[in-house]
């Protein structure tokens, strides 16, 4: 009786290790990209055809390539970039796997002409389906030159899976964007189909290149941050809150020069703008994380797409703690980018103010007919004109009117004096102890008449397991029997609250974590959802005093443009944009 298991053929490996390597045409790009610049180069040119199904071009101005080892490079597991088992723990280059030219090869008709500086003459190779068809000498400058062409010709399954040639061709235009992001001293120019749709010069800084590649609206919106936290240098651009994508795409990370997609970089980022951002929306940020090369390991992905660190919890606190402390200096309107731009842009928003205690800057957005700017305006100085549908403050500064939306603000405020307390007096996000006692948490007020509240049976299991964390929260909740609970002690802040309902929300709120997750890590949600119950409400009439005692807290509130849900507090428009939409001479 014959073996059921058989040895594959060196053919069908191939076959199977490019199927790892290559799962589309942006992932032939990527390998050569990278392999070009950790040859030195600093002129990178690529060209596509179809998508890159009928051709994928990539011409550089690196190192170069001998004959022997232009032999050797389209072979599998061998590479120029690692040399003996202790390298493993000290990768300094882009890759190093050594199947990428060999698995393209396998899978495509592959050409690569490379000549090394000083030779007066370059090399050529010519494999189809992984197998040499010629070898020869070729007249090209100093560099390597790669054509890729018919990709998964003898693989037509893996076409299937293939998008249409304009959606390939934007992911191969969004990786040399990405690196192009990383290596802004490097000159790169891609075409499609014969036309020219990316060309980016030699020797551009950073934000002359972000600038280029993000366009000026983005550009001028973004700010610097910098830090070192344990062996870790964390630097880059960021946005403020008001500019924000519906998808990740607005985010760019770079390792050691690497750009990857990793999710305790993408946690650490979205948790920094925590309380600031709606859910379900992203920042703009460019990150470039220096990290020490026994630290991380960046061959776990076969595309080399993803890394791992040895410790993640030390990269993801450390860059949160760098962009978190950036942007409670809010300096939304001094970001070095803002000088490349035109200067009737940079004035618009005159002279600055105290960036502690104002509104921020953001883009403009079109409204029905009008402009909407958020410009810098200290609250304090606000003069009160009025209320709106008993929901949106109205106020005058000398060169704009202000709309404050008082639900937000309260929302923000109490927030925020929920999060000190929360904090000051012993509790934290990790339910850690202060020294010398145990959390105390957030000051409760004992009801006079207890309430009672019924749920349904399964949240009744939720909060019954639940309920002893709750008061570090202020909130006093015990069992009662049944389905019923008696509300004993509300948070001090919430004074005349719906309590019912808040422990109805709450409940809810729990009941989206994760089925083991202690409050004390989602800390921000149960603060976001308590705040939201505080007494002042869309519909709520105030009066002067009570206005004015809210734009007051506000004052000294961190980041008070937003509510903890994210929303904006406040927006300005100006007056010359009011006398334009009423038609006025300027």
């Amino acid at each position: 009786m014959p073996s059921a298991i058989q040895l594959l053929s060196d053919s069908l490996i191939s076959k199977i290790a490019a199927g790892e390597v290559v799962e589309r045409p942006s992932s032939v790009v990527k390998e050569l990209v990278e392999n070009a610049l950790d040859a030195g180069a600093t002129e990178i040119s690529v060209e596509v055809e179809k998508g890159g199904r009928s051709l994928i071009f990539v011409g550089d101005n690196g190192g170069g390539m001998s004959a022997e080892d232009l032999g050797l490079a389209v072979q599998r597991h061998a590479t120029s970039k690692i040399h003996d088992e202790k390298d493993l723990f000290a990768i300094r280059s882009l890759g190093f796997r050594g199947e990428a030219l060999a698995a393209i090869a396998a899978i495509s008709f592959l050409r690569i002409e490379s000549r090394k500086e000083g030779e007066e003459v370059g090399n050529f190779i010519e494999l189809e389906g992984g197998q040499t068809t010629r070898e020869g000498k070729a007249s090209l400058p100093a560099g390597t030159r790669i054509q890729v062409r018919q990709l998964f010709y003898n693989t037509p399954a893996r076409l299937k899976f293939l998008k249409s040639p304009e959606t390939e061709a934007l992911h191969i235009k969004n990786v040399l964007e990405a690196y192009a992001l990383s290596y802004p001293e490097t000159a790169f120019v891609f075409r499609r189909d014969g036309r020219e749709e990316l060309t980016l010069k030699r020797g551009e800084s950073l934000e002359e290149r972000i600038r280029s590649l993000l366009g000026e609206e983005i550009a001028g919106s973004l700010f610097p941050f910098q830090g070192t936290v344990s062996s870790l240098e964390i630097s880059g651009y960021c946005s403020s809150p008001e500019l924000n994508s519906s998808t990740t795409r607005s985010l760019f990370f770079f390792v050691n020069g690497r750009y990857v997609k990793d999710r305790t970089l993408q946690h650490a980022v979205l948790s920094s703008y925590e309380n600031l951002l709606m859910k379900g929306r992203f920042p703009w940020a460019v990150l470039y994380l220096q990290i020490p090369p026994g630290q991380v390991d960046v061959n776990v992905h076969p595309t080399k797409a993803e890394v791992r660190f040895a410790n993640g919890s030390v990269v993801h606190d450390g860059v949160r703690e760098v962009i978190r402390k950036k942007l409670s200096e809010r300096p939304w309107q001094t970001s070095p980018l803002t000088p490349l731009l035109s200067k009737e842009r940079g004035a618009e928003g005159g002279e600055r103010s105290d960036p502690a205690v104002t509104l921020p800057l953001i883009p403009s957005h079109q409204g029905r007919g009008t402009q909407f700017h958020f410009t810098q305006t200290a609250y304090g100085s606000l003069q009160v004109i009025g209320q709106v549908h008993g929901t949106y403050l109205v106020c005058e500064s000398a060169d704009n009117l202000v709309l404050i939306d008082q639900h937000a603000a309260h929302e923000r405020i109490g927030f925020e004096k929920l999060k000190k307390q929360y904090e000051g007096q012993g509790g934290s996000p990790k339910g850690d102890s202060p020294k010398g006692g145990s959390p105390k948490g957030i000051e409760s007020q004992r009801l006079l008449i207890p309430e009672n509240i019924d749920l349904a049976p399964s949240e009744t299991a939720l909060l019954k397991k639940y309920s002893d964390e709750l008061h570090t929260f202020g909130l006093d909740v015990d069992f009662f029997g049944g389905n019923t609970f008696v509300i004993r002690a509300i948070p001090a802040l919430l004074n005349g609250a719906d309590y019912p309902a808040l422990i109805q929300d709450l409940v809810a709120e729990i009941a989206t974590f994760e089925k083991l997750t202690p409050l004390q890590e989602k800390f921000h949600e149960v603060l976001e959802r308590i705040a939201c119950h505080r007494q002042v409400r869309a519909g709520d009439r105030l009066s002067s005093l009570e206005i004015q005692a809210l734009l007051r807290d506000l004052e000294g509130i961190p980041f008070s443009s937003n509510c903890p849900h994210g929303r904006p507090v406040g927006i300005e428009i100006s007056w010359k944009e009011l006398e334009k939409g009423f038609r006025r001479r300027l």
